[in-house]
């Protein structure tokens, strides 16, 4: 499992995205402080680093911002990360706040971090280059790649292991089965696949398999994409069976690697 250390004083925000890191595979600890992230360093290896540039305390759950000090002041995100590298901590560093402008940018890429994101950036472009960088580091270190896990869905993205469509900006979170589909139909995007074909991908010799199931998966998915405010991904092409969208398909992104 992909193992983050994320490293914020507001508890709260902090305590969220734990939670939602989970819901999408990560393995995801809280450091409150420079001295926890520290502590929790010496004890465990992280594959990435999330870390708030303003690190100072938080009284009643809100952050005193102070642009002109927290550059350079003891509770600066950056200042840790200097002492991380300075302590050759190769692990890659993304700084994740509420702060935005090239000052803080700036200061946080030449302080050693290798990413700079905004936190009110869309979930789904925090996870893409969560996974960007653990791409290269896996290359970096000459491993196997895990993020084969990852397959393009048309223009949608699939991730299998945490079972989460990204579609349009948007997280989706799949049941078993409505990945099973999805990932049937964009193994072969323009073919019609016939029921008996996604009945044996996507139920096996189960007993509950049979067309009013795979009528009420179909029906499920498609309330959840609405529910987002997307399309239905699945077009029924009348006595041959189903395919992906043909609008999903004609703006496909380049595969997913």
């Amino acid at each position: 499992m992909n193992s983050i250390l994320l490293i914020d004083s507001e508890q709260v925000a902090a305590s969220a995205l734990q939670t939602t890191l989970r819901q999408f595979g990560f393995e995801a600890e809280v450091a409150e402080s420079g001295k926890a992230a520290h502590a929790w360093l010496r004890r465990r290896n992280f594959e990435l680093i999330l870390v708030e540039f303003d690190l100072s305390p938080h009284p009643n759950g809100k952050a005193i911002i102070e642009p002109s000090k927290s550059a350079l002041g003891s509770w600066s995100g950056t200042g840790l990360i200097r002492e991380l590298r300075a302590a050759r901590v190769t692990t890659p560093i993304l700084v994740h706040t509420v702060l935005e402008g090239e000052l803080y940018e700036t200061a946080s890429l030449d302080a050693g971090a290798d990413d700079y994101i905004v936190k009110k950036a869309p979930i789904s472009m925090l996870l893409s280059r969560l996974h960007a960088h653990l791409r290269r580091s896996e290359r970096d270190l000459g491993l196997a790649s895990r993020t084969e896990r990852r397959v393009a869905v048309g223009r949608f993205t699939l991730d299998r292991k945490a079972r989460v469509l990204l579609a349009d900006e948007k997280p989706v979170i799949l049941a078993n089965r409505e990945m099973k589909l999805l990932e049937k139909l964009a193994s072969s995007p323009s073919r019609v696949f016939s029921p008996n074909e996604i009945l044996d991908e996507v139920w096996g010799d189960h007993i509950r398999r049979s067309l009013p199931a795979l009528s009420g998966l179909l029906r499920r998915l498609r309330q959840k994409m609405v529910k987002n405010g997307l399309p239905d991904p699945v077009e029924n092409v009348r006595g041959r069976g189903f395919r992906l969208l043909e609008s999903i398909r004609l703006n496909a992104k380049a595969p997913i690697r």
